[in-house]
């Protein structure tokens, strides 16, 4: 422990940022906020001139224009060319979420316009990920004139050029980092090209989709193919682009902090009847937050893809019959139970895997007997646990499927492409901080020393130091405090829910509840008493150390619970600093 720098239990660096009063002061006399707001505001780094627009967000003011995007005017023209000869259009979806509403978005949005589409969401297991050309052919010959890949396509190389072949026109809609040569389409529009300028490469892929709408209904209106008064508000929509958003854990920073604030209200109205029927079966009853779509909705959506079928999710989200609706979400619902089954077979076995690489700086981890569709959430979940970015592999003979999460500093994505360039991969690509890929078995060690070097070259890029935005006392930590931060809500990816140090306290009544969480009452000088929790950490260095001292620094969210009418604040601890 140095200054305002602390060594955790957790072999973290937790830092304390000195703030500017002069910052302060500013921002509590131009916006009319609190002094409370300000520090966390400024703790941030957020610049002073912008503040206001971090803590309204307008989508006015943080998107450009859509045309802006490379190849958006290529896109627009060929799908309103489609629109007035009556083209019959395919949507290609990936089956994770972000594929999913990117499909409804347009689905919803070109039925409204006058065309009423296919979505095609391939098998996981039995077609994996992206397009292929069994898929293709089979929309070619279902009379397909035009598809538009969602969420996927920007690495398709082989199965775009077999497009060409066939003569069936393919727009790409993807948000994936491509490599530097892109494949061959009628419009590739994604944000992360190396040659698009508009910096919008934190939007997920239903950020592109909505954005495409937006040109697309311009155009039509423009032309004289649609009437304005005639059509609904793009915003009707936005509900389906925040739970994309927040569910592909994309930053939610510039253009994505205002569709997620708006699309939360939007999605309050409950208008999406897949969406309702979902809030029902889940019990949902509050005013949605990032927390109900990324944890709730999310994996309830995806579960479909991962265990069940993969277009589920699709149907659910653009279906207008309500009893259809009743029936997948309380179908997807049974699903997300077996996948948490699968799922935690699968981290129980990775993260003994893991212990047996704990020298290495990313983690390959693989099995035979691990199912597929829950290797992405388990790659997250060891990510938490051991602080380095992991790549987890279901082993299946000649093709192997993996998925990746990474941390701050170590883009696993551009690290995929360049073990797919170098022959180590069959298939691969993904962003910053998330991959997929495909395998051969034979070359697993092969990917974990090329993988292992290239982190070593990025290592210094790691974030070590992890940010504690105030620190607080138990006496000042009331409930009418912490209901301020709703301004700057949405917190996700980019915007972290704020994380307080209460120094110097006794713990008291430190007690195991349920089967993995520890529960305690924290008190300092003050005298006054806070309830804490600690999730999942029983038998980790976390749980050894709050069951053994009973005088440290405690690190957390403070959250707000109510029990008989009465508010009170409870911390979740996320660490510790011995004294």
């Amino acid at each position: 422990m140095n200054g305002n720098y602390y060594n955790s239990v957790k072999k973290k660096i937790w830092s304390l940022k000195d703030i500017e009063e002069r910052k302060v002061n500013k921002l509590v006399q131009d916006l009319q906020i609190s002094d409370f707001l300000a520090r966390i505001i400024c703790a941030r780094s957020i610049d002073i001139d912008k503040a206001e627009i971090y803590l309204y967000p307008s989508l006015r003011e943080t998107l450009p224009s859509p045309l802006s995007i490379k190849d958006m005017a290529k896109a627009v023209d060929r799908i309103s060319k489609a629109f007035i000869s009556k083209e019959k259009i395919a949507i290609f979806g990936d089956y994770d979420v972000d594929g999913a509403t990117s499909s409804a978005v347009l689905y919803k949005s070109f039925k409204q316009f006058g065309i009423e589409p296919v979505i095609y969401i391939p098998d996981r297991q039995k077609e994996g990920y992206g397009p292929n050309t069994k898929a293709f052919k089979y929309l070619k010959d279902q009379g397909i004139d035009l598809v538009i890949t969602v969420d996927c396509g920007i690495t398709a190389f082989k199965e775009l050029a077999f497009a060409k072949e066939i003569n069936l026109d393919v727009i790409v809609v993807d948000h994936h980092v491509p490599e530097a040569k892109l494949p061959e389409a009628i419009a590739l529009v994604n944000p992360n090209r190396i040659d698009d300028n508009t910096d919008l490469g934190m939007l997920a892929a239903v950020g592109v989709s909505f954005m495409l709408i937006g040109a697309l209904k311009n155009n039509l209106v423009n032309i004289g193919f649609l009437k304005e008064k005639d059509t609904q508000s793009l915003s009707s929509v936005l509900d389906l682009v925040a739970l994309g958003t927040i569910c592909d854990v994309v930053p939610l920073i510039g253009p994505n902090r205002a569709l997620v604030r708006h699309g939360l209200k939007i999605m309050s109205k409950r208008q999406n009847i897949g969406l309702n029927a979902l809030f029902k079966v889940s019990e949902i009853e509050d005013f949605p937050s990032v927390f109900h779509a990324g944890f709730i909705l999310g994996p309830r959506i995806n579960a479909g893809g991962r265990v069940g079928e993969s277009d589920l999710g699709a149907k659910l989200l653009t279906t207008n019959n309500e009893q259809c609706a009743k029936e997948i979400s309380i179908r997807l619902n049974l699903l997300n139970e077996e996948r948490k089954k699968l799922e935690s077979y699968v981290l129980e076995a990775a993260s003994r895997m893991a212990e047996n690489y704990h020298h290495n700086d990313i983690l390959i981890l693989n099995g035979d007997s691990w199912h597929p569709g829950v290797i992405g959430i388990v790659a997250s979940r060891i990510v938490e646990q051991f602080n380095k970015p992991a790549i987890i592999i279901a082993e299946n003979g000649g093709e192997s499927k993996g998925s990746g999460r990474s941390v701050s500093g170590i883009d696993i994505g551009g690290m995929i492409t360049a073990a797919k360039q170098s022959g180590i991969l069959i298939n691969g690509g993904g962003h910053p901080m998330a991959c997929g890929l495909t395998i051969d078995k034979e070359k697993i060690n092969d990917l974990r020393i090329f993988l292992n070097n290239k982190v070593r070259n990025q290592v210094k890029n790691i974030k070590k130091e992890h940010f504690v935005d105030m620190a607080v006392s138990v006496g000042g930590a009331i409930p009418d405090l912490i209901k301020q931060l709703s301004l700057i809500e949405p917190f996700g990816a980019g915007n972290p829910e704020p994380k307080f140090i209460i120094k110097d306290v006794n713990l008291f009544s430190v007690k195991i509840v349920g089967e993995k969480h520890i529960k305690c009452i924290i008190s300092d000088s003050s005298n006054r008493r806070l309830n804490g929790i600690a999730f999942r950490s029983v038998g980790t260095s976390l749980g050894k150390s709050l069951l053994n001292n009973y005088y440290v620094h405690v690190i957390g969210k403070l959250k707000i619970s109510e029990w008989n009418g009465r508010e009170s604040l409870q911390m979740h601890i996320e660490d510790v600093i011995e004294l």
